[in-house]
């Protein structure tokens, strides 16, 4: 039982790798065609095929002196030569109690003779065959059956190769789309250091020209304005600091008791005070990178402070098990709610929606960053909520 659970993974394994090849039912190309009228001239015979081995059918990249597009697997040669790790050879169908009853053999194209060099790949799976055909008994010499392989890795080198290059034309697409959002990120990063510099400019010229008159009736005030235009700037600073950061790979993974790390964030937020959080009893304890997963969870509920339209409520942190190989967590909020038309807007890099006609101001990165999180760590994000009714946060996270 076990040897065969064994084989049914290997062959779902290898039939992933083949659909990964995207080859499958594509048109004849004069490359491959000239490998097989090759292995037809060396070896003497009048088929020659590439085949690849699919669930249900062998199907014909390229062939030689036949017609079909495909047969049947349960009927194939090829599925037989794929379990070999050199060439497999049936000198004489008529003979071979394997064959000598099969429609092929019996019937069109009057099978006798058969040689096949598994397309092995680099990553180990045999994808098909290169094989060679003939309505006569016949033997293949040692040079012919070295001749088929070397061809036969040349089917998989070509393969490989278009798959590289598709691969470089995805990474060359997703690199000029980096450029274009880091060219955007730095505009927009430009523009907001900007402002809060002026404003600060602006106070600082105030309180000169209030100190020059010593007229100090505003002092206090003006003070106070630049306060907050430094923690304006120095918000943002810290947030885009957090963002370019969480592209780090390979952080260590620790223990982490979630429960204790969310009562450790609690302690360190401003103006909870008038919050009631609760904070479900079957949180997690695993083993993950700390420093991400904390930095999920602190824009999630520092967010559900900031925004809260009346700057007292109830929030709640919990988890749910979806399946056995990853945690969904939510943060719940009783704030203003957002309206389902903005729920993927509000991860965007920048996007300072207001929850209905709450005045709060953000630096626009604290979603994104947790979303670059969430997705780098294989898992997604969501929002569940309507204008008015409070919002939920939800992201998965590998058990």
């Amino acid at each position: 039982m076990v040897a065969e659970e064994f084989e049914i993974k290997e062959e779902n394994e290898r039939l992933k790798v083949l659909d990964n090849f995207e080859v499958l039912d594509t048109p004849a190309e004069a490359e491959l065609d000239e490998i097989t009228n090759l292995a037809s001239q060396i070896c003497g015979t009048p088929i020659s095929l590439i085949s690849l081995i699919d669930e249900k059918r062998q199907w014909f990249k390229s062939k030689v002196g036949l017609y079909v597009p495909e047969t049947p697997r349960s009927i194939s040669f090829c599925q037989h030569a794929i379990k070999k790790d050199e060439v497999f050879e049936v000198q004489d169908a008529y003979e071979d109690k394997r064959f000598k009853d099969n429609p092929l053999v019996t019937g069109e194209p009057n099978i006798r003779f058969y040689a096949g060099s598994p397309l092995l790949t680099e990553s180990g799976h045999k994808l098909g065959t290169l094989c060679v055909i003939d309505t006569i008994p016949r033997r293949l010499t040692p040079e012919q059956k070295y001749a088929l392989e070397v061809l036969a890795k040349q089917v998989v080198a070509n393969f490989e190769l278009r798959q590289k290059q598709k691969q470089l034309e995805l990474d060359k697409k997703q690199l000029q789309e980096s450029n274009e959002k880091l060219d955007q990120f730095v505009s927009m990063v430009s523009h907001d250091l900007k402002e809060p510099i002026m404003n600060m400019q602006t106070v600082i010229e105030w309180l000169q020209e209030d100190l020059g008159a010593k007229d100090y009736s505003s002092l206090s005030r003006n003070l106070h304005l630049l306060k907050e235009r430094a923690s304006t700037m120095e918000h943002l600073v810290q947030g885009l600091l957090e963002y370019a950061l969480t592209h780090v790979h390979d952080l260590p993974k620790v223990t982490v008791c979630v429960e204790q790390l969310i009562k450790q964030i609690i302690a360190t937020m401003c103006h909870v005070q008038n919050f009631t959080i609760t904070i479900s009893p079957n949180l997690p304890t695993i083993e993950t990178e700390k420093i991400l997963l904390q930095q999920v969870f602190i824009n999630l509920l520092t967010n559900a402070v900031k925004y809260h339209h009346t700057g007292k409520g109830k929030i709640t942190v919990g988890v749910k098990e979806a399946d056995s190989n990853k945690y969904v967590f939510f943060v719940q909020d009783d704030g203003p709610g957002i309206a389902p038309q903005h729920h993927e807007r509000v991860f965007g890099m920048y996007e300072r929606l207001i929850r209905d006609s709450h005045k709060t101001k953000g630096s626009g990165i604290g979603l994104a960053t947790v979303r670059k999180i969430v997705q780098a760590k294989g898992g997604k994000i969501w929002i569940e909520s309507e204008l008015g009714q409070g919002a939920t946060f939800y992201f998965t996270w590998k058990k």
